[in-house]
Protein backbone atom coordinates (compact mmCIF):
# COMPACT_ATOMS: atom_id res chain seq x y z
CA UNK A 1 0.00 0.00 0.00
CA UNK A 2 1.41 3.43 -0.86
CA UNK A 3 1.44 6.69 1.20
CA UNK A 4 -1.88 7.94 -0.72
CA UNK A 5 -3.90 4.93 -0.05
CA UNK A 6 -2.65 5.04 3.44
CA UNK A 7 -3.54 8.43 3.56
CA UNK A 8 -6.82 8.21 2.66
CA UNK A 9 -7.36 5.53 4.91
CA UNK A 10 -6.58 7.45 7.70
CA UNK A 11 -9.01 10.71 6.55
CA UNK A 12 -11.73 8.10 6.80
CA UNK A 13 -11.32 6.76 10.00
CA UNK A 14 -11.11 10.63 11.42
CA UNK A 15 -14.28 11.30 9.35
CA UNK A 16 -15.90 8.41 11.23
CA UNK A 17 -14.67 9.06 14.55
CA UNK A 18 -15.71 12.55 14.03
CA UNK A 19 -19.55 11.79 12.83
CA UNK A 20 -19.45 9.41 15.84
CA UNK A 21 -19.17 12.59 18.30
CA UNK A 22 -21.54 14.22 16.91
CA UNK A 23 -23.74 11.42 17.24
CA UNK A 24 -23.27 10.30 20.50
CA UNK A 25 -26.37 11.06 23.41
CA UNK A 26 -25.21 14.04 25.52
CA UNK A 27 -24.08 12.72 28.90
CA UNK A 28 -25.52 13.52 32.54
CA UNK A 29 -23.22 14.70 35.23
CA UNK A 30 -24.21 14.59 38.83
CA UNK A 31 -22.34 16.99 41.10
CA UNK A 32 -22.66 18.59 44.56
CA UNK A 33 -24.78 21.54 45.12
CA UNK A 34 -26.18 24.20 48.22
CA UNK A 35 -29.20 25.90 47.96
CA UNK A 36 -28.60 29.32 48.81
CA UNK A 37 -29.43 31.76 51.65
CA UNK A 38 -31.61 34.37 50.29
CA UNK A 39 -31.67 37.03 52.74
CA UNK A 40 -32.73 40.43 52.67
CA UNK A 41 -31.61 42.75 55.52
CA UNK A 42 -33.11 45.72 56.26
CA UNK A 43 -31.04 47.88 57.81
CA UNK A 44 -30.97 51.05 60.16
CA UNK A 45 -31.29 54.60 57.80
CA UNK A 46 -28.51 57.35 57.88
CA UNK A 47 -31.10 60.01 59.30
CA UNK A 48 -28.16 62.02 59.94
CA UNK A 49 -27.49 64.55 63.14
CA UNK A 50 -29.73 67.83 64.01
CA UNK A 51 -27.35 70.95 63.73
CA UNK A 52 -27.75 72.98 67.17
CA UNK A 53 -27.93 76.85 66.66
CA UNK A 54 -25.59 78.73 69.05
CA UNK A 55 -27.04 81.89 68.42
CA UNK A 56 -30.35 80.66 70.50
CA UNK A 57 -32.73 82.89 68.33
CA UNK A 58 -30.95 86.35 69.17
CA UNK A 59 -30.69 88.82 66.62
CA UNK A 60 -26.83 89.13 66.71
CA UNK A 61 -25.65 86.24 64.42
CA UNK A 62 -21.48 85.36 65.38
CA UNK A 63 -21.13 82.61 63.06
CA UNK A 64 -18.65 83.27 59.65
CA UNK A 65 -18.84 86.06 57.74
CA UNK A 66 -18.68 85.65 53.81
CA UNK A 67 -15.64 88.24 53.02
CA UNK A 68 -18.10 88.41 49.40
CA UNK A 69 -21.16 89.09 50.21
CA UNK A 70 -20.65 89.94 53.83
CA UNK A 71 -23.19 87.97 55.10
CA UNK A 72 -22.99 86.31 58.46
CA UNK A 73 -23.77 82.80 59.06
CA UNK A 74 -25.96 81.49 62.17
CA UNK A 75 -23.06 79.80 64.45
CA UNK A 76 -24.58 76.08 64.00
CA UNK A 77 -22.52 73.46 66.70
CA UNK A 78 -20.30 70.34 64.64
CA UNK A 79 -20.19 68.65 68.31
CA UNK A 80 -22.70 66.11 67.75
CA UNK A 81 -21.21 65.45 64.29
CA UNK A 82 -17.80 65.36 65.49
CA UNK A 83 -18.09 63.05 68.37
CA UNK A 84 -21.17 61.44 66.71
CA UNK A 85 -23.68 62.12 69.46
CA UNK A 86 -27.15 61.37 68.50
CA UNK A 87 -25.92 59.48 65.10
CA UNK A 88 -27.03 56.49 66.56
CA UNK A 89 -31.05 55.09 66.12
CA UNK A 90 -33.52 54.15 68.53
CA UNK A 91 -35.84 52.00 67.12
CA UNK A 92 -39.53 52.91 68.45
CA UNK A 93 -41.60 50.38 67.81
CA UNK A 94 -41.25 46.27 66.27
CA UNK A 95 -44.02 45.23 64.50
CA UNK A 96 -43.17 41.82 63.41
CA UNK A 97 -41.59 38.93 64.93
CA UNK A 98 -39.41 35.94 64.13
CA UNK A 99 -41.42 33.49 61.81
CA UNK A 100 -43.61 36.02 61.00
CA UNK A 101 -44.39 35.71 56.98
CA UNK A 102 -44.17 39.38 55.43
CA UNK A 103 -45.46 41.05 52.16
CA UNK A 104 -43.18 43.57 50.39
CA UNK A 105 -44.00 47.18 51.62
CA UNK A 106 -45.34 46.20 54.66
CA UNK A 107 -44.09 48.17 57.57
CA UNK A 108 -41.77 46.30 59.87
CA UNK A 109 -40.01 48.84 61.92
CA UNK A 110 -40.75 52.81 62.91
CA UNK A 111 -37.57 54.86 64.37
CA UNK A 112 -37.21 57.23 67.05
CA UNK A 113 -37.92 60.77 64.75
CA UNK A 114 -38.95 62.91 67.84
CA UNK A 115 -35.44 65.21 67.31
CA UNK A 116 -35.66 65.25 63.24
CA UNK A 117 -39.80 66.68 64.40
CA UNK A 118 -38.36 69.45 66.37
CA UNK A 119 -35.88 70.04 63.35
CA UNK A 120 -38.94 70.06 60.96
CA UNK A 121 -40.84 72.18 63.26
CA UNK A 122 -37.87 74.92 63.30
CA UNK A 123 -37.49 74.44 59.74
CA UNK A 124 -41.15 75.58 58.78
CA UNK A 125 -41.25 78.18 61.27
CA UNK A 126 -37.91 79.57 59.58
CA UNK A 127 -39.72 79.37 55.85
CA UNK A 128 -43.23 81.06 57.89
CA UNK A 129 -40.52 83.89 58.38
CA UNK A 130 -39.17 84.05 55.46
CA UNK A 131 -42.36 83.80 53.28
CA UNK A 132 -43.61 86.84 55.80
CA UNK A 133 -40.99 88.63 54.89
CA UNK A 134 -41.80 88.65 51.54
CA UNK A 135 -45.06 89.74 51.68
CA UNK A 136 -43.43 92.68 54.56
CA UNK A 137 -41.43 93.98 51.84
CA UNK A 138 -44.30 93.71 49.18
CA UNK A 139 -46.34 96.56 51.43
CA UNK A 140 -43.59 98.38 52.09
CA UNK A 141 -42.87 98.57 48.71
CA UNK A 142 -47.18 99.85 47.72
CA UNK A 143 -46.45 102.12 50.86
CA UNK A 144 -44.26 104.11 48.94
CA UNK A 145 -46.34 104.58 46.50
CA UNK A 146 -49.06 105.77 48.88
CA UNK A 147 -46.23 107.77 49.88
CA UNK A 148 -45.81 109.16 46.44
CA UNK A 149 -49.19 110.32 45.99
CA UNK A 150 -49.10 112.17 49.01
CA UNK A 151 -45.98 113.65 48.05
CA UNK A 152 -47.42 114.41 44.48
CA UNK A 153 -50.42 116.26 45.80
CA UNK A 154 -48.17 118.22 48.57
CA UNK A 155 -45.66 119.08 45.61
CA UNK A 156 -49.12 120.17 43.47
CA UNK A 157 -50.06 121.86 46.59
CA UNK A 158 -46.98 124.10 47.04
CA UNK A 159 -46.64 124.40 43.22
CA UNK A 160 -50.35 126.09 42.98
CA UNK A 161 -48.88 128.57 46.05
CA UNK A 162 -46.00 129.76 44.07
CA UNK A 163 -48.13 130.37 41.44
CA UNK A 164 -50.29 132.19 43.02
CA UNK A 165 -47.15 134.19 45.54
CA UNK A 166 -45.64 134.96 41.78
CA UNK A 167 -49.22 136.20 40.96
CA UNK A 168 -49.35 138.24 44.32
CA UNK A 169 -45.76 139.78 43.12
CA UNK A 170 -46.78 140.59 39.85
CA UNK A 171 -49.61 142.87 40.50
CA UNK A 172 -48.05 144.79 43.64
CA UNK A 173 -45.05 145.31 41.18
CA UNK A 174 -47.32 146.78 38.64
CA UNK A 175 -49.37 148.58 41.57
CA UNK A 176 -46.68 150.00 42.89
CA UNK A 177 -45.74 151.51 39.16
CA UNK A 178 -49.05 152.94 38.86
CA UNK A 179 -49.00 154.53 41.97
CA UNK A 180 -45.55 156.11 41.80
CA UNK A 181 -46.81 157.33 38.13
CA UNK A 182 -50.07 158.93 39.08
CA UNK A 183 -48.34 159.75 42.65
CA UNK A 184 -46.31 162.67 41.28
CA UNK A 185 -49.53 163.84 38.85
CA UNK A 186 -51.95 163.89 42.42
CA UNK A 187 -48.98 165.82 44.15
CA UNK A 188 -48.76 168.70 41.03
CA UNK A 189 -52.65 168.78 40.70
CA UNK A 190 -53.36 169.77 44.48
CA UNK A 191 -50.49 172.02 44.04
CA UNK A 192 -52.36 173.82 41.56
CA UNK A 193 -55.59 173.93 43.43
CA UNK A 194 -53.97 174.90 46.78
CA UNK A 195 -52.21 178.10 43.91
CA UNK A 196 -55.40 178.79 43.04
CA UNK A 197 -56.65 178.91 46.41
CA UNK A 198 -53.86 181.38 47.62
CA UNK A 199 -54.41 182.95 44.56
CA UNK A 200 -58.24 184.34 45.37
CA UNK A 201 -58.65 188.09 46.45
CA UNK A 202 -59.19 188.47 50.34
CA UNK A 203 -62.97 188.40 51.14
CA UNK A 204 -63.55 186.38 48.21
CA UNK A 205 -64.97 182.58 49.11
CA UNK A 206 -62.96 180.07 47.78
CA UNK A 207 -65.23 178.03 45.50
CA UNK A 208 -66.77 174.91 46.25
CA UNK A 209 -65.59 173.03 43.67
CA UNK A 210 -61.91 173.96 44.57
CA UNK A 211 -62.65 172.87 47.96
CA UNK A 212 -63.80 169.48 46.78
CA UNK A 213 -60.68 169.02 44.33
CA UNK A 214 -58.60 169.60 47.36
CA UNK A 215 -60.31 167.23 49.64
CA UNK A 216 -60.23 164.34 46.75
CA UNK A 217 -56.80 164.89 45.80
CA UNK A 218 -55.43 165.33 49.21
CA UNK A 219 -57.35 162.03 49.94
CA UNK A 220 -55.94 160.28 46.57
CA UNK A 221 -52.35 161.08 47.85
CA UNK A 222 -52.76 160.07 50.90
CA UNK A 223 -54.26 156.57 49.61
CA UNK A 224 -51.26 156.02 47.63
CA UNK A 225 -48.52 156.67 49.85
CA UNK A 226 -50.08 154.59 52.45
CA UNK A 227 -50.64 152.03 49.39
CA UNK A 228 -47.29 152.34 48.28
CA UNK A 229 -46.12 151.66 51.92
CA UNK A 230 -47.58 148.15 52.26
CA UNK A 231 -46.76 147.60 49.01
CA UNK A 232 -42.98 148.12 49.79
CA UNK A 233 -43.73 146.04 53.00
CA UNK A 234 -45.44 143.31 51.22
CA UNK A 235 -42.55 142.51 48.50
CA UNK A 236 -39.81 141.28 50.97
CA UNK A 237 -42.56 139.12 52.98
CA UNK A 238 -43.81 137.65 49.31
CA UNK A 239 -39.99 137.12 47.90
CA UNK A 240 -39.06 135.16 51.22
CA UNK A 241 -42.40 133.26 50.82
CA UNK A 242 -41.83 132.46 46.96
CA UNK A 243 -38.19 131.07 48.13
CA UNK A 244 -39.44 129.01 50.80
CA UNK A 245 -41.98 127.59 48.39
CA UNK A 246 -39.40 126.68 46.10
CA UNK A 247 -37.20 125.40 48.73
CA UNK A 248 -40.43 123.34 49.88
CA UNK A 249 -40.62 122.18 45.97
CA UNK A 250 -37.38 121.06 45.88
CA UNK A 251 -37.19 118.96 48.96
CA UNK A 252 -40.37 117.57 47.70
CA UNK A 253 -38.53 116.27 44.43
CA UNK A 254 -35.68 115.18 46.77
CA UNK A 255 -38.48 112.92 48.25
CA UNK A 256 -39.57 111.59 45.36
CA UNK A 257 -35.80 110.23 44.17
CA UNK A 258 -35.62 109.01 47.30
CA UNK A 259 -39.03 106.79 47.52
CA UNK A 260 -38.15 105.38 43.79
CA UNK A 261 -34.48 104.26 45.26
CA UNK A 262 -35.88 103.55 48.33
CA UNK A 263 -38.71 101.50 46.34
CA UNK A 264 -36.09 99.93 43.84
CA UNK A 265 -33.81 98.91 47.16
CA UNK A 266 -37.29 97.29 48.18
CA UNK A 267 -37.59 95.11 45.15
CA UNK A 268 -33.91 94.20 45.38
CA UNK A 269 -34.46 93.28 48.97
CA UNK A 270 -38.20 91.34 47.74
CA UNK A 271 -36.52 89.00 45.50
CA UNK A 272 -33.79 88.30 48.03
CA UNK A 273 -36.28 87.35 50.38
CA UNK A 274 -38.44 85.37 47.76
CA UNK A 275 -35.06 83.21 47.09
CA UNK A 276 -34.33 83.06 50.84
CA UNK A 277 -38.34 81.71 51.50
CA UNK A 278 -37.73 79.27 48.42
CA UNK A 279 -34.60 77.96 49.46
CA UNK A 280 -36.23 77.55 53.32
CA UNK A 281 -38.12 74.58 51.75
CA UNK A 282 -34.89 72.61 50.78
CA UNK A 283 -34.32 71.74 54.98
CA UNK A 284 -38.18 70.64 55.38
CA UNK A 285 -38.08 68.72 51.87
CA UNK A 286 -34.19 67.28 53.58
CA UNK A 287 -36.27 66.48 57.20
CA UNK A 288 -39.06 64.82 55.53
CA UNK A 289 -36.99 62.81 53.25
CA UNK A 290 -35.37 61.73 56.77
CA UNK A 291 -38.90 61.05 58.42
CA UNK A 292 -39.51 58.45 55.07
CA UNK A 293 -37.01 56.90 55.52
CA UNK A 294 -37.59 56.58 59.67
CA UNK A 295 -40.63 53.94 58.58
CA UNK A 296 -38.57 50.53 57.71
CA UNK A 297 -40.71 48.23 55.21
CA UNK A 298 -39.79 44.72 53.60
CA UNK A 299 -38.04 44.63 50.33
CA UNK A 300 -39.65 41.64 49.40
CA UNK A 301 -42.06 38.74 50.26
CA UNK A 302 -40.98 36.24 52.73
CA UNK A 303 -40.46 35.00 56.42
CA UNK A 304 -38.73 37.16 58.99
CA UNK A 305 -35.95 35.00 60.41
CA UNK A 306 -33.94 37.26 62.75
CA UNK A 307 -35.21 40.56 64.52
CA UNK A 308 -33.65 43.64 66.95
CA UNK A 309 -35.12 43.89 70.09
CA UNK A 310 -37.59 47.43 70.01
CA UNK A 311 -35.97 50.08 71.70
CA UNK A 312 -32.94 49.30 70.76
CA UNK A 313 -30.18 51.73 69.66
CA UNK A 314 -28.36 50.87 66.58
CA UNK A 315 -25.53 52.95 64.03
CA UNK A 316 -26.65 53.80 60.37
CA UNK A 317 -26.03 50.57 57.99
CA UNK A 318 -26.86 48.06 61.05
CA UNK A 319 -29.16 45.36 60.28
CA UNK A 320 -32.54 45.53 62.54
CA UNK A 321 -34.68 43.05 60.41
CA UNK A 322 -33.49 39.98 58.29
CA UNK A 323 -35.89 38.61 55.88
CA UNK A 324 -35.45 35.10 54.19
CA UNK A 325 -37.44 35.35 50.80
CA UNK A 326 -40.42 33.44 49.64
CA UNK A 327 -39.97 31.88 45.67
CA UNK A 328 -38.16 29.40 43.62
CA UNK A 329 -34.65 28.35 45.34
CA UNK A 330 -31.52 28.96 43.58
CA UNK A 331 -28.68 26.32 44.17
CA UNK A 332 -24.79 27.25 43.47
CA UNK A 333 -22.28 24.05 42.15
CA UNK A 334 -18.54 24.19 41.17
CA UNK A 335 -17.33 22.56 38.10
CA UNK A 336 -14.08 21.34 36.66
CA UNK A 337 -12.97 22.72 32.91
CA UNK A 338 -13.81 19.29 31.56
CA UNK A 339 -17.48 19.07 33.32
CA UNK A 340 -17.97 22.82 31.81
CA UNK A 341 -17.23 21.70 28.69
CA UNK A 342 -20.37 19.51 28.65
CA UNK A 343 -23.11 22.00 29.81
CA UNK A 344 -24.77 24.83 28.48
CA UNK A 345 -26.47 27.60 29.79
CA UNK A 346 -30.62 26.44 30.09
CA UNK A 347 -29.72 22.71 30.79
CA UNK A 348 -31.90 20.93 33.05
CA UNK A 349 -31.68 19.45 36.09
CA UNK A 350 -32.47 17.23 38.67
CA UNK A 351 -32.19 17.82 42.47
CA UNK A 352 -32.04 15.31 44.90
CA UNK A 353 -31.35 15.39 48.65
CA UNK A 354 -30.82 12.52 50.92
CA UNK A 355 -33.27 15.00 53.66
CA UNK A 356 -36.13 14.37 50.90
CA UNK A 357 -38.64 11.71 51.18
CA UNK A 358 -37.18 8.72 49.10
CA UNK A 359 -37.54 8.74 45.53
CA UNK A 360 -38.40 12.56 45.23
CA UNK A 361 -36.58 14.61 43.44
CA UNK A 362 -37.34 18.24 42.14
CA UNK A 363 -36.44 19.92 38.86
CA UNK A 364 -34.39 22.60 38.33
CA UNK A 365 -32.32 24.47 35.13
CA UNK A 366 -29.17 25.95 35.07
CA UNK A 367 -29.63 30.09 34.98
CA UNK A 368 -25.93 30.89 35.27
CA UNK A 369 -22.48 30.30 34.72
CA UNK A 370 -19.51 31.73 36.16
CA UNK A 371 -17.26 33.87 33.75
CA UNK A 372 -13.87 32.78 36.01
CA UNK A 373 -12.59 29.82 37.20
CA UNK A 374 -11.18 29.94 40.99
CA UNK A 375 -10.62 27.77 44.03
CA UNK A 376 -14.18 26.36 45.72
CA UNK A 377 -14.06 27.05 49.24
CA UNK A 378 -13.23 24.67 51.71
CA UNK A 379 -17.41 24.99 53.22
CA UNK A 380 -18.32 24.32 49.69
CA UNK A 381 -19.87 20.32 49.23
CA UNK A 382 -18.16 19.45 45.73
CA UNK A 383 -16.29 16.15 44.98
CA UNK A 384 -13.53 18.89 43.17
CA UNK A 385 -10.53 18.68 45.20
CA UNK A 386 -10.45 22.01 46.96
CA UNK A 387 -6.84 22.59 45.22
CA UNK A 388 -8.10 23.29 42.10
CA UNK A 389 -9.66 25.68 40.29
CA UNK A 390 -13.14 25.54 39.55
CA UNK A 391 -16.17 27.38 38.01
CA UNK A 392 -18.95 28.72 39.84
CA UNK A 393 -22.56 28.06 38.54
CA UNK A 394 -26.22 28.71 39.84
CA UNK A 395 -29.65 26.82 38.89
CA UNK A 396 -33.23 27.91 39.63
CA UNK A 397 -35.67 25.21 41.19
CA UNK A 398 -39.16 25.49 40.54
CA UNK A 399 -39.52 25.60 44.21
CA UNK A 400 -38.55 26.61 47.19
CA UNK A 401 -35.61 24.59 49.17
CA UNK A 402 -34.13 24.72 52.83
CA UNK A 403 -31.81 27.47 52.48
CA UNK A 404 -28.57 26.08 52.69
CA UNK A 405 -29.14 22.38 52.51
CA UNK A 406 -26.87 20.36 50.23
CA UNK A 407 -28.26 18.61 47.49
CA UNK A 408 -27.20 16.42 44.71
CA UNK A 409 -27.51 17.57 40.95
CA UNK A 410 -27.84 15.22 38.03
CA UNK A 411 -27.40 17.54 34.95
CA UNK A 412 -28.85 16.58 31.36
CA UNK A 413 -25.59 18.35 29.77
CA UNK A 414 -26.13 19.65 26.32
CA UNK A 415 -23.51 17.86 24.60
CA UNK A 416 -20.49 15.95 25.51
CA UNK A 417 -17.50 18.18 25.08
CA UNK A 418 -19.39 21.96 24.16
CA UNK A 419 -18.81 25.39 25.80
CA UNK A 420 -16.03 26.08 23.46
CA UNK A 421 -18.30 29.44 22.33
CA UNK A 422 -20.22 32.48 23.56
CA UNK A 423 -22.96 30.54 22.29
CA UNK A 424 -23.48 27.64 23.91
CA UNK A 425 -22.11 29.63 27.13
Amino acid sequence: MNLRSLLAVATAGALAVAVAGCTEAPSALVVSGTVVDRLQAVVVPDLGVPAVNLDAGFSSLTGRTDPVTGRTSPNLSTVGATYGFGSFVRLAELKVAVGDTVRVGQQLVTVDTSTHEAQLAAAKADAAVATAQVGLLADAIDTTYDKQADVEDAKAEVSEAIDKLRDGRAKLRKAKATIKKNLPLARKGLAQVEAAIAGLPPGVPVPAELLAKQRELTAAIKGMEAGLKKINANLPTLAKGLNKAKAGLRKLNDALADLADARGSLRDLKELAALQAEAMKVPIDVVRAQLALAELSSPADGVVVSTVSPGASLAPGATAVSIRESGASRVTAWLAPSQLAKVCQGDPATLTGDWMPAGAGLEARLTRIGTRADYPPTSVATEEIHLTRAVEVEFTATEQLPAGMPVELNIQGCHPAAGTTDTDR
